[in-house]
């Protein structure tokens, strides 16, 4: 590194709901960011990040960066605002929520936040106001409540493998995750088993850009992964290829779900899966002739209205082939769940005085358009709801309405925030101190600040805490600084090295998780055995099935859309997008959509066509992709870009506000549309 009295190189973690969570070095010169790159001292990310990370220091100095308080004086969505003191908008604020709580009860006030920052501090900074307003309260489900609970019926709390694990692999398993993308840092291990002689499987519906690195690629129906899963381990069953002695000692009945699978037939597993016998055979007889296999399965696979069986189905299938058991080279990863600790020191739930009621964050467009007692106050931050929410449409209806005052904490103006009543600027991962976990790998660390913050811009925890005592409110939490909160919930902790000792006025250094496993088995480490069966309360509470089974899907399979409908849609993540962030370096853009050839061939679509996609809930402009990466019947429309002026309408205007089979989360892989070039009308 050069001299310069004025040249800093500081670490800081990435804040994104990504499972690489990367280790970051910023160089700073005179007090700004000139440039980020990765930290090579990060055990895991090795010193380099993605393409997007390596351009965030645009978004902090972009010319779109909210700078100061301000207050809307335009009509709504118009995006136009006028400049206050924080003091004035604290003020405004507080009066605002003191007067809809005395008016209408504090559930009139409708919360909404997600993982903008992952960081323990920030992502769950408003919580304790929000308690003691009597809020209503968020069911955050977005991205991995699915996934989450169907692996959880039937391992618990056990966490997945440690995805260094991989690297001594002899058969790699990417099924519903595009690694290039949506976790870059797990390529280095593939790539090092590869060379080593090891197979890569890539399952997906759509030949994605991990898939056109495979060895071999596995295009399955979309929501039909658990129809392979099953129907996999059906022919290892039938063609005895399991080892009973593994099963007996580390699972509990498996015969219940043998008998499942014995009855039966073949043709539901084919129909289901998209895939014939013979393929779904073969993809079994590779799995048991490499005992040594590691299988990422990605979240992304669990957004549709069978995703939590999914989860289930690949586990069982896991567990069935010993990939449980800790020998070298076998494992399963969803989620590390790697650290854990007690968010009451973060959230404070003994402030709320009542339960107020349940509003699941996939149903924002019926709670700010038909819930009753209608919402009043709506407050948002880290997150863009106009854009990542399902059902876009009716979250845009709800947002102009006259009675429903906004408030809205972001970084950059986006489309949520050009809705906002009240603006108020908010700090980069860069300008707050925090504490970042991670759900792919095993290890945490504590950062300050790189930099001040720019313009007028306060952490989401200095906001809240400011709020409060501006409202009169003096409860312990309210009183707390940020070094005070993590240390309360730091100690509270599992998964830290015995004898660790947190300063948060330092950097912690890379901690690695203690709940990292490996070489052991799950059984041994754990004392947990396999469930194939679900416990009949556990099963009643989700009104899910007590085994892995095949489910109907619920929009791709109901007659009447596709009867209307003819095409199927799927929504993945973009290489240049992270859900909607990075927005503001591609405004303008509406994306592309994959289509295939025969199927571009029917509705008369040429490559590069500007085309409307439609159906009952809204529309949404792409650029046609004609390519056989995708599937006859499957449109396949990467990334969350954003609403503008010129195009006001965007991708999840076509998602449902319909919630998968476990958890209640989004499907947002579930819609049926129509396809046309007709020109647009957007009324």
């Amino acid at each position: 590194m050069e001299f310069n009295s004025n040249v800093e190189y500081k670490k800081s973690v990435c804040p994104l709901d990504c499972p690489d969570s990367c280790g970051i070095i910023a160089k700073v010169v005179d007090g700004r960011v000139e440039s980020l790159a990765g930290d090579p001292d990060h055990p895991y990310t090795q010193g380099f990040i993605c393409r997007k990370m390596r351009r965030y220091h645009e978004r902090v100095y972009s010319p779109d960066r909210i700078l100061y308080p301000q207050v809307r004086i335009g009509k709504k969505g118009e995006g136009k605002f006028e400049r206050i003191s924080w003091p004035a908008a604290l003020e405004l604020l507080s009066e605002k929520l003191k007067k809809i709580v005395a008016q209408y009860g504090g559930e009139a006030i409708l919360p909404y936040q997600y993982a903008g920052n992952m960081g323990v501090l920030n992502r769950n900074a408003g919580y304790g106001l929000y308690h003691k307003l009597g809020a209503s309260r968020l069911i955050e489900t977005i991205c991995s409540a699915a996934a989450g609970k169907g692996w959880s019926m039937h391992y618990g709390d056990v966490p997945g493998s440690p995805p260094e694990v991989a690297a001594d692999a002899e058969l790699i398993i990417a099924w519903g995750i595009n690694v290039k993308v949506s976790n870059v840092h797990f390529w280095p291990f593939i790539a090092a088993a590869r060379k080593q002689g090891a197979r890569l499987v890539v399952i997906d519906p759509y030949r994605n850009e991990t898939g056109q690195s495979a060895d071999q690629y596995i295009q399955v129906q979309p929501g039909g992964d658990s129809a392979l899963a099953l129907g996999a381990l059906k022919y290892l069953v039938e063609s005895n290829r399991l080892d009973r002695k593994m099963l007996a000692e580390q699972t509990t009945d498996f015969a219940t779900l043998e008998g499942y699978l014995q009855a039966t037939p073949w043709e539901q597993f084919t129909s289901q899966s998209g895939l014939d016998k013979e393929s779904i055979a073969a993809f079994a007889r590779l799995l048991a002739a490499h005992p040594k296999t590691f299988i990422r399965i990605g979240i992304g696979l669990s957004r549709n209205s069978r995703g939590g069986m999914s989860v289930r189905a690949i586990n069982a299938l896991a567990a069935a082939l010993g990939l449980f058991s800790g020998q070298e080279g076998q494992g399963v990863l969803l989620s590390s769940k790697a650290f854990s600790g007690d968010t009451d020191k973060l959230r404070f739930p003994e402030l709320a005085e009542t339960e107020s009621r349940l509003v699941n964050m996939a149903h924002l467009g019926h709670a700010l358009t038909a819930l009753q007692p209608p919402v009043k106050l709506f407050f948002v931050y880290s997150c863009n709801p106009l854009s990542v929410a399902p059902d876009s449409s009716m979250v845009r209806q709800g947002l102009l309405r006259d009675d429903l005052f906004t408030v809205v904490h972001e970084q950059v103006m986006t489309p949520t925030a050009r809705y906002a009543d009240l603006l108020l600027p908010a700090t980069t991962f860069l300008e707050n101190k925090d504490l970042y976990t991670a759900y792919g790998h095993f290890f945490m660390g504590c950062v300050d600040r790189v930099i001040k913050p720019v313009g007028e811009a306060r952490s989401n925890f200095d906001l809240f805490q400011d709020l409060a005592r501006t409202m009169g409110f003096t409860d312990a939490p309210f009183m707390q600084t940020a070094e005070e909160r993590l240390q309360q919930y730091v100690a509270t902790m599992e998964g830290l090295p015995q004898g660790y000792v947190f300063n948060p006025d330092e950097f912690s250094g890379w901690v690695e998780s203690t709940r990292k496993r490996a070489g052991e088995s799950v059984m041994r480490r754990w004392d947990t055995a396999f469930a194939f069966k679900v416990a009949p309360e556990e099963a009643a509470t989700e009104g899910a099935p007590a085994i892995p089974c095949l489910l109907e899907a619920d929009e791709f399979s109901d007659k009447d859309f596709c009867s209307r409908l003819p095409l199927k849609l799927i929504t993945p993540p973009h290489m240049d997008l992270l859900n909607s962030t990075f927005g503001d370096l591609h405004k303008g853009k509406i994306g592309e959509v994959l289509i295939h050839p025969k199927d571009a061939l029917l509705y008369e679509i040429a490559d590069g066509a500007e085309v409307l996609l439609e159906n009952n809930r809204g529309k949404s402009r792409r650029l046609a992709k004609v390519s056989e990466n995708t599937q006859e019947g499957l449109l396949v429309a990467e990334g969350l870009f954003w609403q503008t002026d010129q195009h006001p309408t965007a991708i999840n205007e076509l998602t449902s506000q319909k919630t998968t089979d476990v958890a209640a989360g989004p499907t947002f892989h579930e819609s049926r549309v129509c396809i046309s070039t007709k020109s647009i009308d957007y009324g």
